[in-house]
């Protein structure tokens, strides 16, 4: 009895080498279950976290919805919400531009022209710009587009291509009419090309060439009205002066003739006072001094009464005997 139960206790009372060689993979099996499911835990607490906490940025408003339902408005910063529950929508609200390039706008003239529009808004009512407007910027692109045409209907050819600064003011007071509608606001508007058809621009040029003709023209007449100014006043200068040179010379003329006559007078005094009392001496002088006073001047008219003979006394006249002279 006693010698058939040694070996059963010898076999309980003692483990066996299969048993001591799986203990170490058991606990390094289990070991890393539990490393597994740590990381597996980990990983859906910071996916739970990240969907739990979310950031907007300076230049974002959130949208925070919970079952599709508008709660709040995010300002910027940290925000918690319900996983699965609760849903943000960002929403950009800094400035943002908008274009218009070539638009087809008949004016009040019947002119078809092609007018570029560049604008700028930014959004003030979120709620309103991305729950209220389906397609937000695809309206507002269609909303300018609509109110440069009508503008441009209500201004003639030379109005839109002078005075765009005033036509851009016009429709930037006309977009502000939705403003409030379409939670923007409206910064800057501004007309970049204002072309009429191409018959119209070739127009344009001609006259333009035209008018640089004219007044090309214009320039040389006054040119030529300048210098003809300038001679006629030279020529009338000139004319003054020789009428000057001509009107001093015949004062001394008038004064020389004036002086020698009066000189003659003085001495045809003196002979006279010399010759008085003289007696036929005196008579037979004066004639001489008749007669060469005579063949100095050209012509004398000598009237007996009835007729005047023209005498030419220039030819030296013949010897005249000298009667008897008397003594004084």
């Amino acid at each position: 009895m006693a010698q058939n139960m040694t070996p059963v206790d010898q076999t309980l009372g003692k483990p066996t080498p299969a048993l001591r060689s799986a203990s170490p993979l058991d606990r390094l099996y289990k070991l890393a279950v539990v490393t597994l499911a740590a990381f597996v835990v980990l990983g859906v607490l910071l996916s739970i976290a990240r969907a739990a906490v979310y950031k907007i940025r300076p230049y974002e408003r959130g949208l925070h919805l919970r079952g599709g339902r508008f709660i709040a408005l995010d300002e910027p910063g940290w925000h918690v919400r319900i996983p699965l529950v609760d849903t943000t929508i960002g929403i950009t609200i800094n400035e943002r531009p908008g274009e218009t390039v070539q638009l087809v706008a008949m004016t009040s003239d019947d002119v078809t022209m092609d007018v570029s529009l560049l604008y700028t808004y930014r959004v003030t009512d979120p709620v309103r710009y991305a729950l209220e407007v389906d397609n937000p910027d695809r309206i507002v692109f269609e909303f300018a587009q609509g109110k440069l045409r009508d503008v441009i209907n209500t201004k003639e050819m030379a109005d839109v291509m002078h005075s765009r600064a005033q036509i851009s003011q016009e429709v930037i007071e006309a977009l502000r009419e939705k403003e409030a509608q379409y939670g923007v606001e409206f910064v800057m508007v501004q007309i970049q090309n204002a072309l009429p058809p191409q018959e119209v621009v070739a127009a344009i040029k001609d006259r333009m060439v035209a008018l640089q003709q004219q007044e090309q023209a214009e320039a040389e007449a006054a040119q030529r009205r300048t210098l003809a100014d300038s001679e006629f006043y030279a020529a009338q200068k000139q004319a003054d002066g020789e009428a000057y040179n001509i009107a001093r010379l015949a004062e001394a003329e008038a004064q020389r003739i004036t002086l020698t006559s009066q000189a003659k007078l003085e001495a045809m005094h003196a002979i006279l006072d010399e010759l008085e009392g003289k007696g036929m001496l005196a008579e037979q002088y004066i004639q001489v001094l008749i007669a060469q006073e005579l063949r100095e001047n050209s012509k004398w008219i000598i009237s007996g009464g009835e007729s005047m003979p023209i005498v030419d006394l220039r030819a030296t006249p013949a010897p005249v005997e000298a009667g008897p002279s008397e003594t004084p």
